[in-house]
């Protein structure tokens, strides 16, 4: 049995969840005059007027350009900028804007890991398959007696939502993966909204034409901090053969880095990067929203917009062992989004998840094994951050979330499911 530990508390920045002093987001009114999508216009000559519109803004409260950190296109219509208190007071008054609310700071906890070539299971078991050694030897089969009907009606078996898969020898299949449950997630796309992933990591099945960063004046999807990686890998390992396999295995991960190299980000960098999601995704496509910060009405809504589409969300209730009503996106109630909460390998909450009415699921984020940067897996992850991507995978996989059990230990009394695939 895998020896058991004290859990790792999350190890919170100071600065998560701050107020970033004099950058604020501006989202402009959809009703206005600039959207000319409910008139029959296109969607180009709305995207123009509403660039008109911002530009307009921006010249009558003498905002600079170069103090504009994100422009918002799409169903978001705006900007996030360092504004002095005049120029907020300006556009406050303007009747073209929404909303104006401050900016935050979004870290990421730190990447802790132990490089691992295999990782057993809660039950002891390394490289399993559905709980057996793959070993890649053919068993012996016996002689099968001869049926009293030559050609019997066989037996109707329910068909699945997705397609189920062998694991290749080599593969390693840890525990996280197991519980959860995998199968083949080939030609399924995932929106990771994170700090980039690792685009040479021989597991991973990176779409580079649809990858983009949202750090203004970086345009590298590269993940210098780990995070992303982790999180891809136990969405969609590849089954090669090597390495872990994932829940939706191959399925094809689309890097919107929003994180910097040391684990930074901000709240209107996740909004800009769910407006391109709501912009390029497809119905049935699913977006891991592995952060949190404070309450942002803007970041709320485009989630709630996106999922309105179809498309689905996978978001981590948040590790720090309160209720996640105060924290977006996890407090978002709508159809398609599931807020995850974390638990380890007894079925237990994790101490430093967020808990609470809003949360949907509760997946593995204890000692789980991902992939890492540099090309390799590794063991000892923990968080909400790694248990909403066992959830993305499954979603891809069969478009909801079954459950196995509930969890032990929740905080609000009221036992999370666990999340699985079967």
């Amino acid at each position: 049995m895998e020896q058991q530990f004290n859990e790792p508390q999350a190890i919170a920045s100071s600065l998560d969840g701050q107020t970033i002093e004099g950058q604020y987001i501006v989202v402009f009114n959809n009703n206005s005059s600039a959207d000319l999508s409910s008139s029959g216009q296109s969607f180009s000559n709305s995207r123009i007027a509403f660039a008109t519109m911002r530009t307009q803004a921006l010249q009558a409260n003498g905002i600079s350009a170069k103090d504009i950190e994100v422009e918002y296109n799409g169903v978001v219509n705006g900007f996030a900028a360092r504004l002095t208190p005049a120029q907020v007071a300006g556009l406050r008054k303007n009747p073209d804007v929404a909303s104006i609310e401050q900016d935050r700071i979004v870290t990421l906890n730190p990447v802790v890991t132990e490089n691992v070539n295999t990782i057993a299971s809660p039950q002891g078991k390394s490289d399993t398959n559905n709980g057996k050694k793959n070993t890649g030897i053919p068993q012996p089969v016996g002689n099968e007696p001869t049926p009293l009907n030559p050609n019997p009606t066989p037996a109707t078996i329910p068909s699945l939502p997705y397609t189920p898969i062998t694991a290749l020898q080599g593969e390693t299949i840890p525990w996280n993966i197991e519980r959860v449950g995998y199968g083949d997630g080939t030609g399924k796309t995932a929106w990771v909204i994170d700090s980039g992933i690792d685009t040479d990591h021989p597991d991973l099945n990176i779409d580079l034409a649809r990858s983009t960063s949202f750090i203004y004046g970086n345009a590298s999807i590269e993940d210098g901090y780990g995070h992303g990686t982790t999180v891809a890998g136990i969405i969609g390992a590849k089954n090669n053969g090597t390495g872990m396999i994932g829940v939706a295995s191959n399925a094809t991960l689309v890097a919107l880095r929003v994180f910097d190299n040391a684990g930074a980000g901000t709240v209107s960098r996740a909004i800009a990067a769910v407006n391109h999601v709501i912009n390029n995704a497809a119905p049935g496509d699913v977006v891991n929203m592995s952060l949190g910060s404070g309450i942002s009405s803007t970041l709320d809504n485009a989630v709630k917009t996106a999922a309105a589409k179809g498309i689905l969300f996978a978001v981590a209730a948040g590790n720090s062992s309160v209720d996640c009503s105060g924290t977006s996106p996890a407090r978002v109630n709508a159809e398609g989004v599931y807020t995850i909460s974390a638990m380890d390998s007894y079925n237990k909450m994790w101490a430093s998840s967020n808990y609470g009415a809003g949360v949907d699921f509760a997946a593995p984020g204890v000692n789980v094994t991902a992939t890492t940067i540099k090309g390799t897996i590794g063991g000892g992850h923990y968080g909400t951050s790694m248990a909403a991507p066992h959830v993305a995978g499954i979603l891809l996989l069969r478009g909801e979330v079954l459950s196995q059990g509930t969890i032990t230990g929740d905080k609000d009394n009221t036992p999370d499911p666990i999340a699985s695939l079967n």
